[in-house]
């Protein structure tokens, strides 16, 4: 509902909430849109919870907690996605701010799998420092890989989704509750935002969604000792992949700085070099929004590589890296393809016009 009241009131917030750069680097739109879906994802879920928590004793205080650590990195989405005017620094500091939060009022990473590593981080400073690194990058990663219409909504959607099957599997109701909530209040967002792009997630609402997934696959982990720490890992991979290869791609292979904007992302070249090829031939049929929207679905696929395994095999740490090597593997050989000019024809949406020819 909220991003419906969002859409309909857009010409009196439009200026202001607006993304409507559309020359910047990274951008793949037509037509300015709103940037803050965020809000509708926070009260989607915020609404979803309230619903449950009277009627479900065992979300009296869970659920509150992280709500109350996801506000210092959305609030400073959110200023960015109307001022325009928050850095990426800044809005990385209030992620590791509100990683400090979660651990300070839930606990944090305690193990990884690796007994001397345990070890070391059975003391609390160590605890502290990492939980912050590895939440709040987490929390930053999905912000990378928002750039397409329905791209980052779908993917927090099956992380969700996972989170919650295998929350259910070891019968921790908690977070299976709010895990499902988090994806029910994501798919309501979608509907305004994929496949026409009305309204965009915007910082706020990937910052939040991304904290949320974030902390939901450590607590799994801390609260149920049968969940392997891989599986925390491999849920969340594919942004945390894509971000640390833009990392060393600009940093190593293009000599940039890290956080420097660019058009060579895996989605943005899966749009440029599949889906607008194929539509470029046939220009009169083309709809720029539907350009976009049809690069999603090749990114989900790529995810569910890792996903689908990790959900079936969430306690064995075997299968688990494996299946975080093979979608590595499926990243990278599609991405050189791709960099390359040389896409698989096999991947190619059908032309248009020639499908009409053959009628």
């Amino acid at each position: 509902m909220v991003g419906g009241l969002i859409v309909a009131s857009e010409r009196w917030h439009g200026a202001l909430t607006g993304d409507s750069d559309l020359k910047k680097p990274q951008a793949s739109h037509a037509r300015a849109a709103p940037r803050v879906g965020g809000l509708a994802v926070v009260a989607g879920s915020l609404a979803g919870l309230l619903v449950l928590g009277p009627s479900n004793m065992t979300l009296t205080w869970l659920w509150p907690v992280l709500f109350i650590a996801a506000m210092p990195v959305f609030v400073a989405g959110l200023l960015e996605d109307i001022t325009k005017d928050v850095g990426s620094g800044k809005r990385l500091l209030a992620a590791f701010l509100s990683a400090a939060i979660a651990w300070w009022l839930l606990g944090g990473v305690s193990r990884v799998g690796l007994s001397w590593a345990d070890a070391i981080l059975s003391f609390w400073p160590v605890s502290l420092l990492f939980t912050m690194v590895a939440v709040g990058g987490c929390t930053h990663a999905l912000n990378i890989v928002d750039g397409m219409n329905g791209l980052a909504g779908m993917i927090a959607t099956l992380m969700a989704l996972s989170l919650a099957l295998v929350a259910l599997q070891v019968q921790d109701i908690p977070i299976f509750l709010i895990a499902t909530a988090l994806a029910s209040a994501t798919l309501g967002f979608l509907v305004w935002n994929f496949p026409f792009g009305r309204v965009f997630l915007g910082d706020g609402g990937a910052y939040f969604l991304g904290f949320m997934l974030a902390e939901l696959a450590v607590q799994l982990v801390v609260r149920n000792p049968s969940v392997s720490p891989f599986y925390a890992l491999a849920v969340l991979f594919y942004p945390v992949f894509e971000t640390l290869f833009s990392i060393w791609r600009r940093r190593f292979k293009r000599g940039t700085p890290v956080d420097q904007p660019d058009a060579l992302h895996l989605h943005q070249l899966v749009f440029r070099r599949l889906v607008r090829a194929t539509f470029s031939r046939d220009r009169r049929h083309a709809v720029p929004a539907l350009c976009n929207a049809m690069t999603s679905p090749y990114l989900w696929v790529l995810a569910l590589i890792g996903l689908v395994p990790a959900t079936i095999w969430w306690d064995n740490a075997w299968i688990l890296c494996a299946s975080i090597l093979a979608f590595s593997l499926a990243y990278l050989w599609l991405y050189s393809r791709l960099v390359s000019w040389r896409r698989p024809s096999w991947l190619l949406l059908p032309s248009i016009g020639r499908n009409e020819r053959r009628k």
